[in-house]
């Protein structure tokens, strides 16, 4: 992508609820922000919780933290201030808002500090949403000029449970940094991490919550175990639910498999722990467009994963990996056993699957998409 003429340069605001924790919305933001710095525009990011992770300095030159517990308050009223006068300051053409409280306070602040165009980036189905938001989203939708959605199934929840027309929907799916994920030889991170060094590793990466379904990877890792009890299952996220944490460590004990089933918490270095992967599971009961997954995919892994949200966007079923009903444990231990019984599927479907990834879900793919809805709405 070439960099754009100084006297072309746009002036964006990217306004998040919090960076406590980094999923795949958060770094997605981040390497946006980042590459439309290359190219030629200013960006400038703001959180409206405190407490940001100190990952997130290796990901942004510049942070600013407007804490604000609640947007409709004295506190909210004054970050209000602090926003306008901060859009006024560098000239903001376009804010773009992440997340149920930047949603609705970033529409208001962008509207009255004369923001050219406001884009709300909607990453799941609502799994966060109360009553309120559900009605201050439909009172609030004319206030957006335009809504990316990370996947159809996501864009089509939206356009209709907060009545968004649909031309005013663009579907853009996450990207992958694909020389990341690219297989060397010098790995050592299964010693790094405690895990055998040759046993066959079945690995999810997510955060815990209960949404993501780690009790189900539990339940079929134990049918595994029993065909295959050399195999190692690893478990790699933040431990953001501590008492759901707890449940899944006495699942887990209760299950006998406590000796097979790794907790490693946040893993700094996912493209090393995928390449030392054999298979990829994630068996969420909910997801909008589950970035791990192209991650895996782009580390030429085959994929085991529940046929929800946006996931069937990226997983070609029976090409790239197995897509399977929501908590049936049965059926993703059956297309797991599969896989290890057969290292020419496994080669099979992990080479698909990096092929669909370098064709369909390039970073620089993102970018571009979101550069021609800007270009767009900027020069209306």
């Amino acid at each position: 992508m070439k960099t754009r003429p100084q006297t072309q340069c746009r002036s964006i605001l990217f306004l998040i609820d919090q960076l406590t924790e980094l999923g795949g919305a958060e770094r997605m933001m981040f390497t946006l922000a980042r590459s439309l710095s290359e190219i030629g525009y200013r960006t400038t990011i703001v959180t409206l919780r405190e407490g940001p992770s100190s990952e997130v300095y290796k990901f942004a030159d510049e942070l600013i933290v407007y804490p604000t517990r609640s947007c409709f308050s004295m506190q909210g009223l004054r970050t209000l201030r602090q926003l306008r006068k901060l859009i006024r300051e560098r000239n903001v053409c376009l804010m773009q808002t992440y997340f149920e409280s930047a949603d609705l306070f970033g529409a208001i602040a962008g509207r009255l500090a004369g923001v050219q165009a406001i884009c709300s980036s909607r990453r799941d189905m609502g799994i966060l949403r109360t009553a309120k938001h559900n009605l201050l989203y439909r009172l609030f939708t004319p206030l957006y000029s335009h809504v990316f959605a990370v996947s159809e199934k996501v864009a089509a929840w939206h356009q209709q449970k907060d009545r968004i027309s649909a031309n005013k929907v663009s579907v853009i799916h996450n990207g992958v940094e694909l020389k990341r994920y690219e297989l060397l030889q010098d790995i050592t991170t299964p010693q790094s991490l405690n895990l055998p060094q040759d046993a066959p590793l079945i690995t999810t990466v997510a955060n815990i919550n209960s949404w993501k379904g780690l009790d189900v990877f539990l339940q079929t890792a134990a049918i595994v175990h029993k065909q295959y009890p050399q195999a190692v299952f690893a478990i790699a996220g933040d431990w953001t639910d501590r008492e759901h944490l707890r449940e899944l460590y006495s699942l887990r004990h209760d299950l006998g498999i406590d000796h097979c089933v790794h907790f490693l918490g946040r893993v700094e270095d996912v493209p090393t722990l995928l390449r030392n992967t054999d298979i990829f599971a994630l068996l969420s009961r909910s997801e909008g467009f589950p970035n791990v997954v192209i991650e895996a995919m782009a580390a030429s892994l085959p994929t085991v994963a529940t046929h929800v949200g946006g996931t069937s966007e990226a997983v070609v079923d029976g090409v790239t990996g197995f897509l399977i009903a929501n908590e049936d444990h049965n059926c993703a231990a059956e297309h797991i056993m599969q896989l290890l019984h057969s290292a020419e599927l496994r080669k099979q479907m992990g080479t698909a699957a990096r092929a669909r990834v370098e064709n369909k879900f390039s970073i620089q793919a993102m970018v571009s998409r979101h550069v021609e809805v800007y270009d767009a709405l900027l020069a209306s």
